[in-house]
């Protein structure tokens, strides 16, 4: 995905993406109508965890192998106590993931999926905000922020690299 923005929050907030076509994950997400965002950590476990799905999802084994490697897990709802059960749709939980939005198209425009050129433009009601298992704070109480990608380099808020050891 990319360009992930808050779009609207009234009456109930809605984000917005874009998601390159042909794709798995947009035909998913059009016959589901239910997603998940993860909002990964601006630090080193969010910036490993994104790298795992940096490639795609063409080979889920490896993308499996490289997962269970950052110490993240995949959860399913009926194994999270209080979640909602009516769309049943993975998340991942881990040091990594600082929160999990529960997301579902909206209807109107289009369905909530808007064709433009090799892309679709993805509009989502969020239904849910979860925590993911990193901490929300830091060690002096201020809120972390989460993971940012910009010319080709992860990056904290201040705009500092962070490096994973996979860029090339």
């Amino acid at each position: 995905m990319s360009s992930f923005a808050p779009l609207s929050l009234f009456p109930s907030p809605v984000i917005t993406f874009n998601i390159a076509v042909p794709s798995r994950t947009e035909q998913v997400i059009s016959k589901t109508r239910h997603f998940m965002i993860h909002v990964l950590a601006g630090d080193i476990q969010g910036a490993r965890l994104a790298d795992v799905f940096r490639a795609g999802n063409a080979h889920p084994a490896s993308t499996l192998r490289a997962l269970q490697r950052t110490g993240s897990q995949i959860v399913w709802p009926d194994e999270q106590p209080g979640h909602h059960k009516d769309h049943e749709q993975p998340f991942l939980r881990g040091a990594g993931v600082l929160y999990v939005l529960r997301c579902r198209l909206l209807d109107e425009p289009l369905r909530g999926l808007v064709p433009v050129r090799d892309h679709v433009v993805v509009l989502g009601e969020v239904l849910e905000i979860m925590g993911g298992g990193a901490e929300a704070v830091d060690g002096a109480g201020a809120p972390r922020f989460g993971l940012l990608y910009g010319d080709r380099h992860y990056r904290k808020l201040s705009g500092s690299e962070l490096r994973t050891g996979s860029e090339e």
